[in-house]
This record gives C-alpha cells, sequence and structure tokens, in this order.
C-alpha cells in the first residue's frame, strides 16, 4: 500500500502519491481513488516488484512535507490488477504492426470499442470477441485455466 496525499478544492478532489510520482485529480473522492490506483498500476507496470519505502511523512522529503498544510488527508492505497488479456491483445497488436484503428475497421466495430479491449482496467472481454481478434489478426487463441495448488 503507498502513502497518498489526498485534498479536496473547491470543484474537484487531489491525490499525490509522491512515491511513484502519481498526481491525479477528479471531480469527486470516489472517481479520484480508483483513478489514482490506475495511475499506480500504471507507474508500476515496468518497475520489478518491490515493496513501498514510504510508510509515514516523515519519510517524504522535507521540501514536499513543508508543502502541506494539514488540510490534507494521509490513506494508503494498493494498485489496482491490469487485466492481462488487455495487455495480450496490446502485444499481439505491436507484434502485427496493426493499429487500434485497422483493428476496428476489420472486426466491424469502432475505434473505442477496440481501445475498451486493449484498456489495462477493462474486465469484460467475451470469448467470442477474443476469437474475432485473434482471426482479425491471424493470431492463435489459447484458453487455460490452471488449477490452484492445496
Amino acid at each position: 500500500m503507498y502513502l497518498t496525499i489526498v485534498s479536496s478544492g473547491e470543484r474537484n478532489w487531489n491525490a499525490l502519491v509522491p512515491e511513484l510520482h502519481c498526481i491525479v485529480t477528479a471531480g469527486n473522492r470516489e472517481d479520484l481513488f480508483r483513478l489514482t490506483q490506475e495511475s499506480m498500476a500504471l507507474a508500476l507496470e515496468d518497475q520489478p516488484e518491490s515493496e513501498p519505502q514510504v510508510r509515514s511523512l516523515e519519510d517524504l522529503d522535507a521540501d514536499l512535507r513543508s508543502e502541506l498544510d494539514g488540510s490534507e488527508e494521509i490513506i494508503f492505497l494498493a494498485p489496482v490488477e491490469m487485466n492481462p488479456v488487455s495487455l495480450e491483445i496490446e502485444q499481439a497488436l505491436e507484434k502485427a504492426g496493426v493499429s487500434q484503428a485497422e483493428l476496428a475497421r476489420r472486426l466491424g466495430t469502432s475505434r473505442s470499442a477496440v481501445n475498451r479491449l486493449v484498456n489495462p482496467f477493462y474486465w469484460g472481454h467475451s470469448l467470442d470477441m477474443l476469437r474475432r481478434v485473434a482471426a482479425a489478426l491471424e493470431a492463435e487463441l489459447e484458453v487455460k485455466l490452471t488449477a490452484k495448488a492445496s
């Protein structure tokens, strides 16, 4: 869980995750938390697994601490999980050298629908759509279920 500094303004909410250099603004508190957790996941995507180092305000840089006025809320948030299916589709597009717009054309759907498919926070992929994407990219689709160790 990462130390997150939350503040509210007249029109929006703000969050700062100093350790990950994430700054997020949203219209309400609920959206702020969701967007902050997504931002954290993206910031950590290419980093090796490591534990958060900032445990309290005292662990922050003195300059940052001096900017706080005490009205901020200090919370700890965890990044959300990214969907590996979306990441696989993105990699398949890159490997095939196909743009999202071209995939949309091949699928007979909108660019926004394809954008949703590659969104790492989208979890609504249907098996039918995955089959269509694989066919459009001339790729193989492999679905694998693995039993959990007991």
